[in-house]
């Protein structure tokens, strides 16, 4: 064979059968292309990855196959065909010991080169999502990646005299003794004062013989209002001390009772939230935290959505402590208003002090829990602020703020386990949450936030309307948690009751909840707490959106009232109640309670009263 013909000749002497192999993988390759375009679209990316790293694999070991074949099959010996023969040497040198290369580095290397930082992936999905890496911690993060202005200028005139100067976010290795606390200037300290002995039997709530209020807090007709033994102070939580927004005037409405009656609850719903609130109290630690895992955080009673998730959950104290206080909060009283002010108080506290220098307030939860555990606590501390005004909690909050702009992933607009991980939904409504109550206490959240919150749900839209959501903007079938949230964040960055929705996507959103109502038969209250939120919030749209609301309250309401114990909680044997608790459960199924006057509707329907014909008239229409 000449030297210069074609290499493709040397193919001729492969066999036919090598050839045919070859034509059937080419043909797998187009069609396998094909299906991740098409039904395979919506795997997760960790596992298309696997199957085209494995398909890649068996092209490689053909190719090396037929390269094999082919060079031991033309029979041509050196320099009768491709050139003439290769010559090796060898030359022998000196081998440098071990040790003297190392000092050789350490001499060539100069001293002020630094490491390069690795990138940030720009996904994560090839992390697993049930057990988290053993030695990982998660990266610091100390600026937002974007280009943002401030989240709140500098004030122009310098503000009223506080107990405390504002100070940057403190780390969780600071003194805790030279902390300033959140008591009022002058007053004893907190915890001497009105800190009720922590019991670890139950508080027999039910059994107190609470007298009712309109104002839903502890009557002071009856000694044992608060903790069954007379030791609470009694205050007015009716009566706070700085104007508060319209979304939370309701709570300190003079006819709360009406409001109550009006949206669907009654005085056992109201007894149910007091005897609520009387445990949570004396489940307070002495530190104001809410521990978890003391109240049943971290256990694996049964597998939820197929997986096993062992102790997650039970170093997730911010968490829970976030969630006892907008309980509280929910119900009227803060730091400085109602016979809960000390707890409160110290719970504020508590977070403060756990804060890290970067804003975060995941405390010492664990990779999975991280960014749960911080936008519950930054969810409380921004909505203790706007109901008070207390600029000590400024600090605080703006940190934690600036933690949560940085963690927002810039292009996909969620949030999820770490700086550069493409978001969730579920992380998303929390995240949407606390920086709608940042901005309620009056900090400036970029607008290019709300852009990209608004792209991320866009992305999981599903259902023939748009109306149902999904978990993950790759995943193809909708939860009704999901649809859930996402329709609740929809009405938060929107400012409608309607979220914006086209009326078809938000008959669906409403009709794909209501068919799955409350039911003692599975207790799921984190997916229970979204709903509420959004069909109480859109009852006022449509006669089909308040016959929702009535259907979907009554059967909660008799579920949550049967499924309360005797000392004031709810079990945690429900879905996601073995990884959060029972502080966990109880504040949620409270919450629930207190939809009726936690947030104010947004006045841009006419109301339909409660259960009205008018309401039951489009029944018909929207099923």
């Amino acid at each position: 064979m000449p030297a210069d013909a074609p290499l493709i000749f040397a193919w001729l002497n492969v066999p036919m059968a090598w050839l045919f192999v070859g034509a059937l993988l080419s043909l797998a390759t187009i069609g396998l292309v094909s299906l991740l375009r098409t039904r395979w679209r919506y795997v997760k990316a960790w596992k298309k990855c696997a199957l085209l790293s494995l398909w890649v694999h068996v092209l490689l070991a053909y190719g090396a196959t037929i390269v094999q074949i082919a060079s031991g099959g033309l029979g041509v010996g050196p320099g009768e065909g491709f050139g003439p023969p290769i010559e090796v040497a060898l030359v022998t040198t000196e081998i440098t010991p071990l040790n003297e290369v190392s000092s050789l580095i350490v001499e060539e290397a100069p001293a002020e080169t630094e490491p390069a930082a690795p990138e940030l992936a720009e996904a994560e999905d090839d992390v697993p999502e049930d057990e988290p890496p053993a030695d990982e911690e998660p990266a610091e993060v100390d600026s937002p990646p974007m280009e943002a202005p401030e989240l709140l200028p500098e004030p122009e005139a310098a503000p009223e005299p506080v107990a405390v100067e504002p100070a940057a976010p403190v780390s969780e290795t600071d003194n805790v003794e030279e902390a300033p606390t959140l008591e009022e200037p002058n007053a004893a300290p907190v915890v001497e004062e009105t800190a009720a002995p922590k019991a670890e039997k139950p508080v027999g709530a039910k059994a107190s013989g609470t007298a009712v209020a309109d104002d839903g807090a502890p009557s002071s007709a009856s000694p044992d209002a608060a903790t069954g033994d007379g030791a609470k102070p009694q205050a007015d939580s009716t009566t706070p001390a700085a104007p508060v927004p319209d979304a939370y005037a309701d709570r300190f409405a003079a006819n709360r009772s009406q409001l109550v009656a009006g949206g669907g609850g009654n005085a056992d719903t109201e007894q149910a939230v007091r005897a609520a609130l009387v445990w949570l109290a004396a489940a307070q630690s002495d530190d104001g935290r809410w521990d978890a895992k003391r109240h049943g955080a971290g256990q694996e009673r049964y597998a939820v959505l197929g997986q096993q998730r062992g102790s997650t959950g039970a170093k997730a104290d911010n968490a829970v402590t976030g969630l006892a206080l907008l309980t509280f909060l929910g119900a009227g009283h803060s730091h400085r208003e109602g016979p809960y002010s000390a707890e409160v108080a110290r719970g504020l506290d508590y977070l403060r002090r756990s804060q890290g220098g970067n804003g975060n307030l995941c405390g010492e939860a664990e990779l999975f829990a991280q960014t749960y555990c911080h936008s519950m606590a930054s969810f409380a501390v921004g909505e203790a602020l706007a109901l008070t005004k207390d600029e000590r909690l400024e600090p605080i909050v703006r940190a934690a703020a600036s933690y949560s702009l940085a963690l927002q992933h810039p292009t996909d607009g969620g949030w999820r386990y770490r700086p550069g991980d493409t978001g969730d939904t579920s992380q998303l409504g929390w995240q949407v949450m606390s920086l709608r109550s940042a901005e309620l206490g009056g900090l400036e959240v970029p607008d290019a936030t709300w852009t990209r919150v608004e792209r991320f749900l866009r992305r999981v839209e599903r259902g023939q309307a748009g109306g149902l959501a999904v978990y993950r903007p790759e995943e193809a079938l909708p939860s009704r948690s999901m649809t859930a949230e996402a329709m609740y964040c929809r009405q938060l960055t929107t400012g409608r009751a309607d979220g914006g929705f086209s009326a078809a996507a938000l008959d669906e959103a409403i009709n794909s909840l209501v068919k799955e109502p409350p039911s003692p038969r599975q207790i799921n209250l984190y997916y229970w707490y979204y709903a509420t939120l959004a069909l109480h919030r859109a009852q006022h749209v449509s006669p089909q959106a308040a016959d929702a609301w009535r259907r979907w309250n009554e059967a909660l309401t008799q579920t949550l009232l049967a499924s309360q114990e005797e000392d004031g909680s709810w079990p945690a044997t429900c879905v996601w109640g073995g990884y959060g608790g029972r502080v966990y459960t109880t504040s949620l199924a409270a919450m629930c309670l207190e939809v009726y006057y936690r947030y104010a509707p947004d006045g841009e329907h006419e109301p339909l009263p409660y259960g009205s014909d008018v309401a039951r008239r489009g029944v018909d229409a929207w099923k």
